[in-house]
């Protein structure tokens, strides 16, 4: 890396953003000795996987991360790093908390349905776990279950490819699946894989997961870090990339891309610096995305979906109680809820540092109402639903809640919108994109943002290297 005029700096590329995406990618350019700057406008890096600590030093994260079995990218990643250890894996379960309200079935009492996946090859072993489930399904259900999910769990994909123009829900009753099993069962995943309800999911967004899952035996088995996000992984990545050489700069909000001729030269930030480069990787979330991309270039065909891709709303909420009020520290969906995902990371995982109590995360959604709603009320209603399924889980042993909410998370996977997301790539030769809204047939999750990076650090090193000036 060279210095020009003290307001800039010179390097082969530049990556702008610094959460899991920006930081993969700059692993992976660096391993072949490029050199790298990566810049994050807000004060921490980790994107959507950020954590930080309150006045009171507890931990608050941006949302509830849960690490599976099938994230083979990620679980790469963390090899390399050296943190692989650093995943509590929980065991092979998935468990559904349903409420006492939400269905007559169940007389008056929460139902909590542990599908315990058995010990076959996939998918197999998933198909064991829907027929030995006692609460959430009738026979004549799992019948209708697996004559309706065939295509999907024989890993057709080219089948689910073609499905992005309907909804889940539409698609779950053209397979004549019932209404029950659509509420109970699906609407809390798809609330947990995109924060959107299963009558806006696009079928395709939701399929793809399914199959994937289906794929080989541990693909859906959950895991938690064991601790905050922010030190057991974002940290250490950072600390591992800047061992190589790259340059970390925080507070470095990026203003606007600069273009000379048929390339992209680099970028300027908000604060007057220029940072010319032989290549730029935009790794930011896709609204962000589409701030700092030209509008004339969000005009070609293959960007149209960073100007039309929506965001969906999230708020985290963490609640802490003076004692256990759950008796479970996996991954739990629950239907009829706020909560369309929770879990107890003070039980499970001791980096929370609230050992042999309660330290509830739940992903409120669908917030797109409730994201403008004062906190009490919030709180209000994320103690109501906690009560009905956890008794002790009420105001009298509550410590404290917090929000922390996030207007514009992931990509909302809308029918029509997985046909919209951006390849690494853009007209401009040597600029290239990188976050989990781009396509790399995996939904958005950490997973996604880990394989985007790695699509466009092939791209970056594909490309030759300029011969210097003069």
């Amino acid at each position: 890396m060279t210095q020009g005029d003290a307001r800039t700096t010179n390097v082969d590329t530049v990556i702008v953003g610094g959460g899991p995406a920006g930081l993969a990618a700059a692993r992976d350019v660096s391993a072949a000795g490029r050199t790298v700057v990566v810049l994050e406008k807000r004060p921490i890096l980790g994107g959507k996987l950020s954590s930080w600590r309150d006045r009171d030093g507890d931990i608050l994260e941006t949302g509830l991360h849960a690490f599976f079995g099938g994230y083979t990218a990620l679980q790469a990643l963390l090899a390399d790093v050296g943190i692989a250890d650093h995943v509590r894996w929980q065991p092979h379960t998935l468990t559904w908390a349903m409420p006492p309200h939400f269905s007559p079935r169940w007389n008056g009492r929460p139902v909590f349905e542990e599908f315990k996946f058995t010990d076959a090859p996939a998918p197999f072993n998933g198909i064991g776990a829907v027929l030995n489930a006692r609460y959430v399904f009738n026979n004549w259900e799992k019948v209708l279950f697996a004559k309706g999910t065939l295509p999907v769990l024989l890993r057709h994909h080219q089948y689910a490819d073609a499905q992005d123009e309907i909804t889940y829900a539409e698609w779950h009753r053209r397979r004549g699946m019932s209404e029950h099993m659509l509420r109970t069962f699906f609407a809390p995943m798809a609330l947990a894989l995109n924060f959107t309800p299963v009558d806006r999911i696009s079928a395709e967004a939701m399929l793809r997961v399914m199959a994937y899952f289906a794929s080989t035996r541990d693909a859906s088995r959950a895991g938690f870090l064991d601790g905050p996000p922010g030190p057991r992984f974002i940290e250490p990545l950072a600390a591992h990339v800047r061992a190589r050489g790259v340059t970390i700069e925080t507070d470095a909000a990026v203003g606007e891309l600069v273009f000379g001729g048929d390339r992209c030269r680099g970028v300027r930030t908000r604060d007057g610096r220029t940072f010319t480069a032989n290549n730029v990787v935009v790794a930011t979330p896709v609204h962000d995305a589409r701030k700092i991309l030209p509008a004339e270039l969000q005009r070609d065909p293959s960007l149209a979906g960073v100007a039309k891709l929506g965001s969906s709303p999230v708020i985290n909420a963490h609640v802490w109680f003076d004692r256990p009020v759950s008796p479970y520290t996996n991954l739990m969906f629950s239907p009829g809820t706020l909560l369309g995902v929770h879990a107890d990371l003070g039980q499970g995982s001791p980096g929370y540092e609230w050992s042999g109590k309660s330290f509830i995360e739940a992903c409120v959604a669908p917030a797109d109402e409730l994201i403008a709603q004062d906190d009490d009320t919030v709180i209000d209603a994320v103690l109501r639903d906690l009560s009905g399924l956890y008794p002790l889980a009420t105001r009298e042993h509550l410590v404290k809640a917090k929000l922390v909410r996030v207007p514009k998370s992931v990509y909302r996977a809308s029918p029509g919108s997985e046909s919209l997301r951006p390849g690494s790539r853009t007209p401009v030769r040597n600029l290239f994109l990188a976050g989990c809204y781009v396509d790399t047939k995996f939904p958005a999750s950490i997973e996604g943002a880990v394989r985007s990076a790695r699509m466009a650090a092939d791209a970056v090193l594909s490309e030759p290297v300029p011969a210097p000036a003069g």
